[in-house]
């Protein structure tokens, strides 16, 4: 149990390193856009109702207390958009839930089957990842672990989304399971809302 709370601090620390990392990153974009677009400090600092001062020590990427929404703003002056998304990185935090569905549905497979928590896609440069991934052989099977019902429609979606880019870019696996672990009632309202879409 020690050990996985001093993992999980080193990831969070790691975390704060690379949100450091990235904003320096993305100071040097804002920098570079204002640059190519020969505007001043000052053009941006009116545009944004802040100091001259302020931009350039966003531009360094030492200005700690930036919001999402300033630095969008930003962007916006010098004419980016800022797009950003989490990626699964594995080791994160499971509920309960999904932990007990992984833990019934690998008691149910047996021995036979190697099994990878948060396996990454094998799409280069695609940082998302399979709640788990089952290996026997040549044979590979995809898993996600669906308790929600909430969850289940975006996941069953992106599931879809994933086995066509899977089937254009790669040769493995060749399927995905979606393992719900819903309650009948919650399997019930999805499959209405299913037939809902369908009409």
């Amino acid at each position: 149990m020690l050990g996985d709370v001093s993992n999980r601090l080193r990831t969070i620390d790691e975390a704060a390193r690379l949100g450091r990392r990235l904003q320096a990153e993305l100071g040097r974009e804002l920098r570079e856009a204002r640059l190519a677009r020969g505007l001043r400090l000052q053009d941006v600092a009116r545009a944004l109702n802040m100091s001259p001062s302020q931009v350039s020590r966003i531009e360094l990427g030492h200005l700690r207390a930036l919001s999402l929404a300033g630095v969008a703003r930003h962007g916006a002056a010098v004419g980016l958009r800022l797009r950003a998304r989490f990626y699964p990185a594995g080791g994160g935090l499971r509920d309960a839930a999904q932990l007990d569905l992984l833990r019934r549905f690998r008691a149910r497979t047996g021995d036979a089957w190697t099994w990878q928590l948060e396996a990454p896609l094998p799409i280069p440069g695609d940082l998302r990842a399979f709640d788990a991934l089952l290996t026997r052989g040549a044979a590979r099977v995809a898993v996600e672990a669906i308790t929600r019902l909430r969850d289940a429609q975006a996941q069953i979606g992106s599931l879809r989304t994933r086995n066509e880019q899977l089937l254009a870019k790669t040769t493995s696996p060749r399927h995905i399971e979606a393992t719900p672990g819903l309650s009948r009632q919650q399997r019930r309202a999805m499959e209405r809302s299913n037939r809902n879409r369908k009409c």
